[in-house]
């Protein structure tokens, strides 16, 4: 296993590199991570607990995500960490048995199989199978699987794919999504285009369906929560000229949540005023009706593009 080592996987920088260093939190304890960085200047981290990525700075190091202002002194583990991505699975929010986005976001079994540079194209590999959570989680104890994720970046853009193999004799059935936390200046000057025509599940309102009929998706400080299905490529602009487009393969349906101001302070992992300072859209299979099916012995994969134009 790979973790707590200083080991650059590739030395020059105008190939790009990995280095897998660690990150330290504010209770003493330390998480593996690992830095991808591009000869353009661009840069991603992703930490082994949760495969959860952190950061996503284009060159000139600007950050692309949110990321909470308690990050890291504040965080401790046995919990999810706030902003970046968290990967949720194998159950999206609270639609089944599970605790809350399931297991793997919170697990530190997850292990660093492959960190390398290919065409100038830094890269990690992670990967985690059953553990004493999944096999405690109601309908999960006897379930045999492998998760790998794998995180590519390039010049202005990053690729997440999730792979999940099935290696029971019976079919494995989930949920999830990437919960990708966008950092914006302000929220109420952002919209998210891409959903009109599409049908939404809206958690503020009893999880009835709606059709989307706006041209984009607008926030006014009142909390949004939809689960839009069967969609297609999203962009998100934050008022400022930059347009961030999330195109995915495998992930059916698009999520867009903001926890808005009156539910904010319910948040104690989010500093004040920081529910203004991003959106999340992200890319899931998140309607308990119809979930992935994965039969024995086969495999799924969703993958996540995001790209940025300024």
């Amino acid at each position: 296993k790979l973790c707590f080592c200083s080991i650059a996987m590739s030395a020059d920088p105008l190939e790009g590199n990995v280095f897998i260093s660690s990150v330290s939190l504010g209770d003493g304890e330390d998480l593996c991570i690992a830095k991808l960085s591009h000869a353009s200047g661009s840069s991603l981290e992703v930490t082994t607990y949760g495969a959860h990525v952190t950061s996503w700075k284009l060159p000139g190091d600007k950050e692309q995500l949110y990321m909470t202002s308690q990050w890291p002194q504040g965080f401790k583990k046995g919990k999810g960490i706030r902003g970046g991505i968290p990967v949720c699975w194998p159950q999206f929010s609270q639609s089944g048995p599970l605790s809350n986005h399931g297991f793997l976001r919170t697990s530190e079994a997850w292990e660093v199989v492959d960190a390398s540079t290919t065409e100038g194209v830094p890269s990690v590999t992670m990967r985690i199978g059953p553990t004493p959570e999944s096999r405690a989680a109601p309908g999960w104890e006897e379930a045999e699987f492998d998760v790998t994720v794998r995180v590519s970046l390039m010049a202005d853009s990053f690729r997440f794919e999730l792979e999940v193999a099935n290696n029971a004799e019976v079919p494995l059935v989930f949920t999830g999504a990437l919960h990708t936390y966008f950092a914006v200046p302000d929220v109420k000057t952002a919209v998210v285009r891409g959903l009109k025509g599409t049908k939404f599940i809206d958690k503020v309102r009893d999880f009835q369906k709606f059709d989307d009929a706006e041209e984009a998706v607008a926030f006014v400080g009142e909390k949004v929560d939809r689960g839009y299905l069967q969609t297609g490529a999203v962009v998100l602009a934050d008022g400022t000229g930059r347009e961030i487009a999330i195109c995915k393969e495998g992930w059916t349906d698009s999520v867009v949540w903001n926890i808005g101001e009156a539910e904010a302070p319910s948040l104690a992992d989010m500093g004040p005023g920081e529910w203004q300072r991003y959106v999340c859209v992200e890319s899931g299979v998140v309607d308990p009706e119809t979930p992935v099916t994965v039969a024995p012995n086969e495999s799924w994969i969703g993958t996540q593009t995001i790209s940025c134009k300024l």
